[in-house]
């Protein structure tokens, strides 16, 4: 019996355990988008709430300005900034860069957006895109150049998964891209398709 109790204690240890460690799925269409306060790279606060209330949103969460795929679709969209505000749509781009990192995004993409700083990943949580890096993955970034403890302050372990989630005045979400491979993206004309 104890034997029996010990197993059973140990297997609901490994599931939570497993649970816990598992890779991120990112939130999905209908559910409400969790409020969010961050400051952009002008210093200004951005609430989601305060955004949602009014207009849709498009959140785009990107990995830094050293990533070739995020500043790609960064750019796009800003090149599509004046179709979005046109329908109404609010844009607001979050990334765990730091204020100086999120300059050179700021220099490569030409941002008319907020770009918001994820202050150790909080925001990346609460959408259920941030992942852990391995200390092999963390080498492999450091010999290609890519430090993410100076890039990525004060979580340089973090990265969030390239996704995007638009979200409705009733802060439900209408849409998501979640790809863990960091090579796919949605396309611009894709977004602009889901606002009228």
């Amino acid at each position: 019996m104890v034997k029996k109790g010990l197993f059973i204690v140990f297997f609901f240890c490994l599931t939570f355990y497993g649970i816990t460690q598992g890779q991120p799925e990112g939130l999905f269409i209908g559910a409400k988008a969790p409020d969010f306060k961050g400051v952009d790279q002008f210093d200004r606060l951005v609430q989601l709430r305060e955004v949602a209330k009014k207009k849709p949103v498009l959140l785009v969460f990107y990995r830094g300005h050293w990533c070739p795929h995020c500043i790609r679709l960064l750019t796009r969209i800003q090149d599509s900034l004046p179709f979005f505000t046109a329908k109404g749509v609010t844009i607001i781009a979050i990334s765990p860069e730091s204020k100086e990192s999120r300059t050179k995004t700021l220099e490569k993409t030409k941002a008319g957006f907020a770009l918001v700083h994820d202050s150790a990943l909080l925001i990346s949580r609460l959408y259920d895109v941030s992942y852990t890096l391995s200390e092999s993955q963390l080498a492999r970034y450091r010999s290609g150049s890519i430090d993410l403890a100076k890039i990525n302050h004060p979580n340089p372990a973090a990265l969030p998964v390239p996704s995007v989630f638009a979200i409705g005045k009733d802060y439900t979400i209408t849409y998501r891209f979640f790809d863990p491979d960091h090579k796919r993206r949605t396309q611009v004309a894709e977004l602009l398709s889901l606002f009228q």
